[in-house]
Order: structure tokens, then C-alpha cells, then sequence
């Protein structure tokens, strides 16, 4: 297959097959760059189902930049078949590195675990379940850092679904009981519970669940428990173990509430693990050995005391027993409510995913029309809000763009309120609560931004005029460039150009930004 050339790529050797497609190594002629190329495999590419599978993979890719996930690069059609182009990982799968050493250290799986539940979070908040997330289809770079490959059988959530209802997709080993069913549909909890798998297989060597055919091992997905990782590596810490049969759940409101969930509490436990333990001298604790006072024999008696006689010893075992079950009895309408409001309380959002994972989901279930459901809702509305709050605030720390339009509009309406343009930023708002109303996946945007709304009219006060708003900025920044203080002014005219470009009503506003930035470039040249 050397020296084939397919579009402005030469192909190298095969890396890989898949179930659509064929990977290779290339080579990008215009530039020289090594990247892979996903072939959609020829006896396939007659199949009009399978092309508009293939292009749905395209399509997601392009929409998820991450650090850990493949980069797309391009792609195109030669003649019938179709292909495209994505950035070359050169250091093998997990599948491979797990068949080379076999059981990995607790840390270095809590690593890996928290790079795949960031992709995940990226992944999700676009609206895309992987829906196939397993060993190899997590590629290794030279530096360890992971990358999560082969959407083609993603689920994109904002776009028509290409999969039958009711039909099975996945890999056997690690599929969720609702995708072997297909009820309740697969969501983000679905990759989670792969996630689960992975887990216990880099730290154990092996799958939760191995039978001798399909049939059996989906029917071990469904209805078995899977053993403790604990019982297979003796080294794995006992909350690494909780952590990976949680995501194990068989019921997904039993799992982690989603991928951001199950990144602190990895944090957590990394921190929990790695705190220094005070070290105790040999002599302390020989001097501690001997203080120990010993116990003296008791002389035989006649009688035993009643407290030794059998009788008593099981009346206080059976009591035992039947306090120690008391916290597994299923909580009242009143008792989920009070505990979800505790820690709905606190000013930690962690403590907010807690209520929302093991109390206010369940409320919802067991109690749809309980005395406290519309106050369940505003909570699970503060946690929405707040989880799609922290995703945009990632997405515009790390430059990335936008997941989805409702995530786009938000941070747009919000660069306006943080530069002080208050009628700008209500117009936008305005704007996202009438275009995406009707958008379910959009909902915790829409709540945000009616949030918004109430805040800037709760303000109070007349709003500045738009164009006399930037005018004092501009005069505002070339107060701070005749003070020195060049970084604050080029800020504020590239924030007047950014957020007015293009709007006539400020176009003198603009150009005036965009004269003073080069006149301070010549000057500093």
C-alpha cells in the first residue's frame, strides 16, 4: 500500500481496522505531516446507511476540539470512496500497553481515568455519546497523554439518529445494561459505565464480566454484580474500588451524575491518597508495646453472668442486626427532601452533585407530585445551571470553541456584561430565551440566561447609552496608554473591536480601537 496516494495524502502502512473503516499512516504531501487516515472500507462504501454513518463521524469530530481527543484535520471523497484525515498518536492503544504489563498501579489508572472523563466532559457537553469507549480505542502519545478515537458509532444527541430503535451497538465487554436494552436511551451515564470497565480492567488485567459467548456476557451485564477489584489486585485502595463499582451501577441514577462529577472525585481521592502519614518511630512504638496493659485470666465462676449466657449474647446480636439494616431501608418523601436540602445548602457545587446524584434524582422518580417537588426543581435547576456555567467558562478559558450554539451565545452575551455593555448583553439574553425556548438540551442555557436578565433588570438604574458606554471606554483606555499602562488599554480596544465589529451604529467607535492598536504597534516596533 506504500507511495497510494488518496487526495493530498500518501498512504504508509495500516495501522488498524475498524468496523467501518481502515486507519493509516500518512503522510500530508503539501507540508510533509504525518497523520492518519480513516478509510471507509470499499466493500462498505456502496452502502448509502454506512456513507451517512461515515459522515456523521466527520461531522461530529469536527465539532470536538479537545486535548484529549483525536484532532481532526480534513476530508474529502475520491471517487466512491470517502475518507478523511485526523492527527497521528504514535503510541499505541491502551489495549496494547494493558496486553504489555498487564495490572496497572492504582495512580497511574486514576490518571488515565481522569484524562478519559475530561474527553468525556468535552464529548458530552456537545451533545455526543461515544457509546464504544474501550481500551482500544484509546490511543497513547509519547507523553502518556491520552486521546479518545472512533466516534462511528457516537450518538450526536442534537442531530437525527442513524440507529434503528431498540437496536444493540457496542462492544460486548463493556456495555451498560440500558445499551444492551435499549431502555432508558443511552446518555452520558452510558460512557460512564464504560468507563467503569476500563477501569477495572487497567487495574485488575481483566473485564468486570467474561463468559463464554455474547449471550452470556450480556446477560452478566444485565443481571450479575461484578466482583470487587480488591478480590483480583489486593493493591487497590478500597475508594478506588467504591469509585469503579459506582460507575459499575446497573441503574444509571445510581452512578456518577456525569463526567465533570467523576473527575472530582478522582481529584478527591488522588489528594486523599497521597497525603503524608506521620511516621512512627521504632522506639515509640516499642515504648506504646509496652504500655499496653495485659489482660488478666478471669478466674472460672459457677455461674456466668447473664451478659456472657447465650440467650442474651443473640438478643443483642439480633438488635445488632436490625439497627445496622435501619439505613438501608428506603428513605420517606420528607427524608430525601431534607437531606438533598442540606447539601443543596452548602457553598460547595460539589456538595450540589451529591444531592443531585443520590437524592433529588430519586425524589423525582419515587415522589413526581410530592409536597416538595416544585423545590426539587429549582435545585436540580441550580445544579444544571451551574454545571452548564463551569463547561462554558472551560471552554473560553482554554480557547476552544464553543460545544454547541446555546454555549456560544451565552459566553457572547456574557463578554458583553463583563465589559459593562448592559443593553448589549440583555438583547442577548433576550435573544437566547426566544431562539432556544423549544431546545430541551438547551434548557439549562435558556434558565441561565433568564437568570441573567433578572439580575441586570434587579440592578436598577438607567442603563448607559451603547455608544456613549464605549466612548468613555475608549477615553477610559487612552487614559491608561498615557500612564503606561499599555496591556489595560490594548485590552479594552480589542475587547470594542471584538464585541463591534460589524455593527454600523459603533462603526467610528471601531475604527478608532483599531487606529489607536496601530499606532501603539509602531510605536513599540
Amino acid at each position: 500500500m506504500a507511495g497510494r496516494m488518496i487526495g493530498p495524502f500518501e498512504l504508509g502502512d495500516r495501522l488498524g481496522v475498524g468496523g467501518m473503516g481502515i486507519v493509516y499512516r500518512a503522510v500530508y504531501t503539501k507540508t510533509g505531516a504525518p497523520v492518519a487516515i480513516k478509510i471507509l472500507s470499499p466493500d462498505l462504501s456502496q452502502a448509502e446507511s454506512l456513507q451517512k454513518r461515515f459522515e456523521r463521524e466527520v461531522a461530529i469530530l469536527k465539532k470536538l476540539q479537545h486535548p484529549h481527543i483525536v484532532r481532526y484535520y480534513g476530508g474529502g471523497k475520491l471517487g466512491t470512496q470517502r475518507f478523511y484525515a485526523m492527527e497521528l498518536v504514535t503510541g499505541g492503544s491502551i489495549e496494547g500497553y494493558l496486553k504489555e504489563h498487564g495490572q496497572l498501579p492504582w495512580k497511574e489508572v486514576l490518571d488515565l481515568a481522569l484524562q478519559i472523563a475530561q474527553a468525556l466532559e468535552h464529548s458530552h457537553a456537545a451533545g455526543v455519546i461515544h457509546r464504544d469507549l474501550k481500551p482500544a480505542n484509546l490511543l497513547r502519545a509519547k507523553d502518556g497523554t491520552l486521546k479518545l478515537t472512533d466516534f462511528g458509532i457516537a450518538r450526536d444527541t442534537t442531530a437525527t439518529a442513524l440507529t434503528a430503535a431498540g437496536r444493540t451497538v457496542g462492544t460486548y465487554s463493556y456495555m451498560a445494561p440500558e445499551q444492551i436494552r435499549g431502555k432508558p436511551p443511552v446518555d452520558r451515564r452510558t460512557d460512564l459505565y464504560a468507563l467503569g470497565c476500563v477501569m477495572f480492567e487497567m487495574i485488575t488485567g481483566e473485564t468486570p464480566f467474561r463468559g463464554d459467548n455474547a449471550g452470556e456476557m450480556l446477560i452478566m451485564h444485565l443481571q450479575e454484580d461484578p466482583p470487587r477489584p480488591s478480590s483480583l489486585n489486593a493493591e487497590c485502595p478500597q475508594v478506588v474500588e467504591d469509585l469503579i463499582l459506582k460507575l459499575l451501577a446497573k441503574d444509571p441514577e445510581d452512578r456518577f451524575f456525569d463526567a465533570i462529577a467523576v473527575q472530582v472525585a478522582i481529584e478527591q481521592i488522588q489528594e486523599q491518597l497521597t497525603k503524608p502519614v506521620e511516621a512512627i518511630s521504632p522506639e515509640a512504638a516499642k515504648t506504646a508495646e509496652t504500655n499496653v496493659p495485659k489482660k488478666k485470666k478471669r478466674k472460672k465462676s459457677a455461674k456466668v453472668p447473664i451478659y456472657e449466657q447465650a440467650w442474651f449474647l443473640a438478643s443483642i446480636l439480633v438488635t445488632i442486626l436490625f439497627l445496622a439494616t435501619i439505613p438501608f431501608w428506603p428513605m420517606s418523601e420528607d427524608q430525601l427532601f431534607a437531606r438533598a436540602e442540606a447539601l443543596m445548602k452548602s457553598e460547595e457545587p460539589t456538595d450540589w452533585g451529591d444531592a443531585y446524584d443520590k437524592y433529588l434524582k430519586t425524589y423525582q422518580q419515587k415522589f413526581p407530585e410530592g409536597k416538595h417537588a416544585g423545590q426539587v426543581q429549582q435545585y436540580v435547576d441550580q445544579v444544571e445551571m451551574h454545571q452548564a456555567e463551569r463547561r462554558a467558562r472551560a471552554t473560553a478559558k482554554t480557547g476552544r470553541d464553543p460545544n454547541s450554539e446555546a454555549e456560544r451565545l451565552f459566553l457572547e452575551a456574557d463578554r458583553y456584561e463583563k465589559f459593562g455593555d448592559r443593553i448589549s448583553a440583555l438583547e442577548k439574553y433576550e435573544s437566547m430565551v426566544v431562539l432556544l425556548k423549544d431546545r430541551e438540551q438547551d434548557r439549562a442555557f435558556v434558565m441561565l440566561a433568564k437568570k441573567r436578565i433578572q439580575e441586570i433588570e434587579a440592578a436598577g438604574g438607567d442603563p448607559v447609552d451603547r455608544v456613549q458606554m464605549v466612548d468613555q471606554s475608549l477615553a477610559r483606555a487612552d487614559e491608561l496608554a498615557q500612564q503606561g499602562k499599555t496591556i489595560e488599554a490594548r485590552t479594552i480596544w480589542n475587547s470594542i473591536m471584538t464585541l463591534y465589529a460589524g455593527n454600523q451604529e459603533l462603526e467610528v467607535q471601531v475604527r478608532q480601537a483599531r487606529q489607536r492598536l496601530s499606532e501603539k504597534r509602531s510605536s513599540s516596533e
